[in-house]
């Protein structure tokens, strides 16, 4: 049974003028993968009376209802409270931002009376008679959530305790919930402009990258283009550096053997495993290594649940809220999971309701987790007074309680969270590498230069990853400072502003943020000043500050005495 897979985009003949959407009842059959869906589309769009036309026709029954037998009734408003609030609430709409309602192409689907923009079919031909038929192949909104939640839930979560030991409990959850909802909103923001994007191209599928490339143009893509690699650069350079550390408690002996490091011998693993089989292979045996990284998560949080001091947690002299903008790039990069979201987007049919629950349940689930995560983790310090930068490696030495399970279950989640993160940005990068050089992703010109792309992958970040023993924290980190708030925290809300409020691009969707401009200007505000107090943090300018400040008073003291 031979079976090929095709999106029917309802919006590609629509990029020009609403009147396209006659398109709907002519085109029928399907040559390509963007082809057009035609039976529930059209029912949708043709056979009920759009909602331009119900407007007019209530306007013109209410105006048929104020006239009376031989004169009109004209009711005046109330001159003295009209003017001045019509103003007020002109100026509040003009201060938020609104839309124009006929750049919208489809009313319907607005008002949710076509729930999905279009429909994805899969074929399939039988081998006696050669015919096609086809059937919906509907996206699973429980498995959006799960994709999502995976994603999110990866290596940067063994940094996270790391972060928040300086601020406490209580003053890294108002920084963990405060990220969560910038990250949502960031990913709505990303599902809203694939949306659109899809309307002006006629196109589904499109990568993160690309995406980017298409709305910021030539000059701003670059930036985005900059930050996407180095986020990806960053996150693999700590990812091999802590790997290098699992295979050194895993198999010293192997290693002594070999002569290599622990960070050589991970690569040489990933690198040949990934290069050597098949994309489903790949995907089949992530799927099951998620699923130990839940299981494995859970019984680490049920277990150190038992040995935390709660008490000390939440105590006062515990809270040190001046730290919580040091611990905000971790806990940013512990959020990522945009990438995926142009994927849930083209799998949920452009259903705008099914996107948003998606993105919503998806952020929240690993949230729930990381809180508990950061709880147990902060708590079992405490419990034992230890004073450690790493709590995490304290859950891992074993010394937590009288388990002796923590330890190897710590040890587990770290392995198997790197090996299916380190999946997620391996394929990040060769799409964004093959996107570069135009190579396909399949067929023998892929093949040819499929040993460059990968030592383009992972040669440089093995590298980097020598040069400091601790440069997990950091490469993360940094990532999250200046990688994380740039794709993901300031490009967003930037591309949006200027698709809403200043181009005249057709669009297919009514903002999935709502509140206008206040977000969009929250969500760069707050990255751009993170940019500028992560950069003069790491480049000593706050150091340098503080000693000119201490010289300066003691010259003033001296001329006093």
């Amino acid at each position: 049974m031979k079976r090929t897979a095709a999106v029917a985009v309802a919006c590609s003949a629509l990029v020009g003028s609403r009147q396209a959407v006659s398109a709907f009842t002519t085109t029928t059959t399907t040559t390509s993968s963007s082809s057009l869906a035609p039976n529930y589309q059209h029912h949708a769009f043709h056979q009920r009376p759009t909602t331009t036309a119900r407007k007019a026709s209530t306007l013109q029954d209410e105006q048929q209802d104020s006239v009376t037998t031989g004169a009109s009734t004209i009711i005046e408003p109330n001159s003295s409270q009209q003017p001045e609030t019509n103003g007020f609430l002109q100026s509040l709409q003009e201060k938020i931002g609104t839309v124009d309602e006929s750049r919208y192409l489809f009313p319907e689907y607005q008002e949710g009376e076509a729930t999905r923009m279009f429909s994805s079919l899969q074929y399939t031909s039988a081998q006696q008679d050669q015919e096609l038929a086809s059937q919906r192949a509907e996206g699973s909104l429980v498995g959006a959530v799960a994709l999502i939640a995976g994603t999110t839930v990866g290596a940067g979560v063994l940094a996270l305790p790391s972060a928040t030991i300086q601020a406490g409990f209580l003053p890294s959850t108002f920084g963990m919930v405060s990220a969560y909802v910038y990250m949502t909103m960031s990913g709505l923001l990303i599902a809203e402009l694939t949306l659109n994007r899809m309307v002006q191209t006629g196109k589904p599928g499109l990568g993160l990258l690309e995406l980017y490339e298409s709305s910021l143009g030539k000059s701003w893509s670059s930036l985005g283009t900059a930050a996407y690699f180095f986020l990806h650069y960053a996150v693999m350079v700590a990812y091999i550096a802590q790997g290098g550390k699992n295979m050194e408690q895993l198999f010293p002996g192997v290693l002594e053997a070999s002569g290599m490091n622990g960070s050589i011998f991970f690569t040489a693993i990933a690198s040949v495993t990934l290069f050597s089989a098949s994309t489903n292979a790949v995907e089949k045996v992530n799927n099951f290594l998620v699923l130990g990284v839940a299981v494995a998560f859970m019984s680490i949080v049920g277990i150190a649940a038992g040995h935390a001091d709660w008490g000390a947690l939440i105590d006062t002299s515990n809270q040190h809220p001046e730290q919580v903008l040091s611990c905000l790039p971790i806990i940013f990069l512990s959020l990522v999971y945009q990438n995926v979201v142009p994927t849930v987007v083209t799998n949920l049919e452009g259903d705008r309701s099914k996107i948003t629950k998606a993105i919503v349940g998806g952020t929240t689930l690993p949230m729930l987790f990381f809180l508990a995560w950061n709880a147990v983790c902060l708590g079992n310090v405490l419990a034992t007074g230890a004073d450690v930068s790493d709590p995490v490696a304290l859950l891992q030495a074993g010394e937590i309680g009288n388990t002796v399970l923590l330890g190897p279950l710590v040890t587990g989640f770290s392995v198997l969270a790197l090996v299916t993160s380190v999946v997620g940005f391996t394929y990040g990068l060769l799409d964004a590498w093959t996107d570069k050089f135009r190579l396909p992703m399949k067929g023998e010109e892929f093949e040819k230069w499929k040993p460059g792309l990968f030592a383009l992958v992972f040669i440089p970040p093995l590298v980097l990853s020598q040069s400091d023993p601790g440069i997990f924290y950091r490469a993360l980190d940094y990532g999250g400072a200046f990688g994380v708030s740039t794709l993901f925290l300031v490009l967003p809300p930037l591309m949006v502003w200027q698709e809403r409020y200043h181009d005249d691009k057709p669009l297919a969707t009514k903002p999935l943020v709502p509140f206008g401009k206040i977000p969009l200007a929250s969500m760069w505000k707050t990255a751009g000043t993170l940019i500028v107090e992560q950069g003069a943090e790491k480049l000593g300018v706050f150091d340098w500050a503080g000693e000119v400040w201490e010289q300066f008073q003691a010259n003033g003291n001296l001329l006093t005495n």
